[in-house]
């Protein structure tokens, strides 16, 4: 992909309104599981196997944990993780 069609998609991506109509309370809220799974991505790097030069972090990974700030842990440790992968490309 050039560098204007990443633009492009990250512009789009940064750019998407979603609309919050509602919330239904705390009394409904729910942990989800799934995302990306490890066996496709490079524990150390957190780069895809499958499509090498993207990278994840995040709750976009299959990482499950408990409940109390485990998920702002892993947001903040994987997204270091892969910047400092990319800043050895």
């Amino acid at each position: 992909m050039d560098k204007a069609s990443r633009q492009r998609f990250i512009d789009r991506c940064i750019h998407f309104p979603l609309d919050v109509t509602g919330v239904f309370g705390y009394s409904k809220a729910e942990v989800t599981a799934g995302g990306i799974d490890f066996a496709e991505i490079n524990p150390k790097t957190l780069e895809s196997k499958l499509a090498p030069g993207l990278f994840f972090a995040g709750e976009v990974l299959d990482v499950d944990g408990r409940i109390g700030g485990f998920n702002f842990q892993w947001a903040w440790a994987s997204g270091h993780t892969v910047a400092q992968a990319l800043l050895k490309k």
